[in-house]
């Protein structure tokens, strides 16, 4: 600008009210060369403007350094180790030239090609995680998580919204993908996912070895799948086998709206359905169902409902095994050892060993707490602690019980654990359902009492009196 202007015959005064350059320095610009380039970086390193890194005086050993045999496992030069060799020799600039310096001396391979090719039918499936950001309609946004799997060579697509990204969802997610495709495929391909790859390790001959997860091997070992992992950042291992996220971000989540996230699922079954059956892929120009049944797949042995995923845990002295905030009862004779948790999607099974000690709900029904009548007896054989442990079975059904049993212990205090007793009989009979139905209208009514309740439970219409 401040050549330009000068060209033009504009006083220096006035250039230095234009540009805010003083005069001295605009008499040292008329001078230099035109500027032809507003790569201004280039521009001062070319005229050697600004004051010298401290760190260019060590440019020639770093390139050196660079340049020295390295061991495999320390892999290669980092930008950490320059600046910790240089403090050593007494440097005491920034790290940020030193970073600078070292990214642009470090050595680059030629780029590589990416290899295309395209799969046998049954021999790829690919799988991975997603999310997207959505707005419903009543305005709140709500980051949404999915998993998303397709085979390689039909492209035939399934999608399932999940809550988390944790060992056992990929495992349920993956079974359910292999029912919808029909079977499983000779070799699955998973990105870099941490609940599947625990670590990577390069040999000595430069050939790779991934180190699965304990429990998804687990898993590749019961249902006869052949995991494969990409290396990060080598897209080359990915063959012909497009961005399966970011095909379901753009061709789903794009100008949709969404009333809430049931309606959100109910539109993704639907697209679903409508990629596989109806339009045909860019890649193959063919329809995937069409190409779907030229799949060679195996039949797999487990469903995604009932694969038992398998959890250690020690019994508490309370006679429960507790696992992710859930409580499930045991016999008392195995307090203290270590139990196998048999984890099926709506079940759990708990084994001592190869004896079965109970099976329960996954999800009990009061959120907390699951306990088999047969382990509650064991809690009642001191006579004196019954009436407590009965009661704190009762509290754990549901919260609305405390209310009812604060009243009646205040209004009955020295009679409540009768009380107590015959309304856990009561509740074994019945069950939970109907027993907190007559619990609610015994409260409703102010009726505090176990009679009241078998009252209710018959379905008898006594004059209820206040107690």
């Amino acid at each position: 600008m401040v050549q330009k202007l000068r060209q033009e015959g504009v006083p220096q005064k006035q250039v230095r009210e234009l540009t805010g350059i003083s005069e001295r320095t605009t008499s040292r610009i008329e001078k230099e060369p035109e500027v032809t380039n507003a790569d201004d970086e280039s521009f001062r390193k070319s005229r050697n403007l600004g004051r010298p890194s401290a760190v260019e005086q060590y440019e020639r050993e770093i390139q050196q350094w660079f340049e020295e045999a390295r061991k495999l496992e320390d892999g290669p030069l980092q930008g950490q180790e320059v600046l910790a060799r240089l403090r050593a020799k007494g440097y005491t600039g920034g790290k940020t030239a030193v970073y600078e310096l070292v990214h642009r001396l470090r050595p680059t391979n030629p780029p590589v090609p990416i290899v295309r090719f395209e799969g046998l039918p049954g021999e790829f499936s690919q799988h991975d995680f997603g999310q997207r950001r959505v707005r419903f309609a009543d305005g709140h946004i709500e980051v949404v998580r999915f998993f998303a799997s397709r085979l390689k060579y039909s492209r035939f697509v399934d999608v399932q919204i999940v809550d988390n990204e944790q060992q056992e969802t990929v495992v349920r997610c993956l079974l359910r993908a292999y029912e919808h495709f029909g079977g499983i495929p000779l070799m699955s391909v998973f990105d870099n996912m941490s609940t599947v790859v625990e670590s990577r390790e390069i040999r000595e001959d430069g050939s790779a070895k991934v180190n699965w997860t304990q429990r998804f091997a687990q898993f590749a070992i019961d249902c006869g799948v052949i995991p494969l992992a990409c290396w990060p950042y080598r897209p080359q291992q990915k063959g012909s086998v497009e961005n399966l996220v970011g095909f379901v971000k753009d061709n789903f989540f794009v100008a949709r709206t969404f009333q809430d996230r049931p309606d959100l699922i109910a539109q993704l079954q639907g697209w679903v359905d409508y990629v596989n059956t109806e339009r045909p892929c860019d890649a193959t120009k063919e329809i995937p169902l069409t190409r779907l049944a030229q799949e060679s797949l195996k039949v797999c042995a487990h469903q995604a409902d009932t694969y038992a995923f398998k959890v250690s845990a020690v019994v508490c002295p309370t006679a429960r095994v507790h696992y992710r905030g859930m409580e499930y009862s045991v016999p008392a004779v195995a307090i203290g050892q270590t139990v196998t948790l048999h984890l099926q999607q709506q079940r759990v099974a708990i084994y001592l060993g190869e004896r079965l000690l109970g099976e329960h709900p996954r999800f009990p029904e009061n959120g907390k707490s699951s306990v088999l009548f047969e382990h509650a007896q064991e809690l009642f054989q001191y006579r004196r602690g019954k009436p407590y442990a009965q009661r704190q079975l009762l509290l754990d059904l549901d919260p609305m019980v405390q209310p009812y049993l604060t009243e009646l212990v205040h209004r009955r205090p020295q009679g409540w654990e009768s009380d107590v007793d015959h309304m856990y009989q009561l509740y074994e009979q019945i069950g939970r359902t109907d027993f907190l139905a007559a619990l609610s209208l015994a409260t409703e009514v102010r009726c505090f009492g176990s009679e009241y309740l078998l009252a209710i439970a018959e379905g008898s219409q006594p004059v209820l009196s206040r107690s």
